[in-house]
């Protein structure tokens, strides 16, 4: 299952992705939300 996660982006930007375990740790997380089951926006995994 994956969460959603505030990131750090490009030029200031704080996008909210929904990311598994494995591609969370390719970002800077700033906050951390709920679970979701919405396919991870990185590698696609959707379980």
């Amino acid at each position: 299952m994956r969460k959603h996660y505030t990131v750090e982006g490009n030029n200031h930007t704080y996008p909210t992705l929904a990311l598994c375990d494995r591609c969370v740790k390719d970002y800077v997380v700033i906050s951390e939300g709920e679970r979701t089951y919405d396919d991870c926006e990185k590698c696609g995994e959707d379980d």
